[in-house]
């Protein structure tokens, strides 16, 4: 019987990587993500990253990466995940944690957050029309 780990991150786009395109049509669309943390370790602010490699063959996620995806993005990916451990060059150890989507959307909430000034335009607007509202 076959187990899968799946995960859901909230990441910053990093790097997309060109599709490949093989033999017999199939693509494979590659791109990296960064999720970042803050904490305080003996009073001083501490912000780690980690990286993580982002893969998908289906077709509207594709789509999706190569028209409408760009570095800097924030997006929310759900997908199985897998670990790889390598060797760098300087003959250290290495892990890289792969995540082969079978969902990305746009955070939109943080979309929402840096159109500076337009929520808060759209706030306005939605309290206009609730004076409306006769009830």
């Amino acid at each position: 019987m076959s187990t899968a780990s799946f995960t859901t991150l909230i990441a910053n786009v990093g790097r997309i990587d060109p599709t490949k395109t093989f033999g017999d049509d199939r693509q494979l669309a590659t791109l990296s993500v960064a999720v970042s943390r803050k904490f305080k370790a003996r009073g001083e602010t501490v912000e780690e990253t980690d990286w993580y490699t982002v893969k998908t063959n289906l077709p509207h996620l594709i789509n999706m990466i190569e028209n409408h995806i760009k570095k800097g993005d924030q997006i929310i990916i759900s997908g199985a995940q897998s670990h790889k451990t390598f060797e760098r060059q300087n003959g250290e150890k290495g892990m890289a944690i792969e995540i082969f989507a079978h969902a990305i959307q746009f955070n939109i909430s943080k979309k929402a957050d840096a159109k500076d000034g337009a929520n808060e335009a759209g706030q306005q607007h939605n309290q206009d029309l609730d004076d409306e509202i006769p009830f």
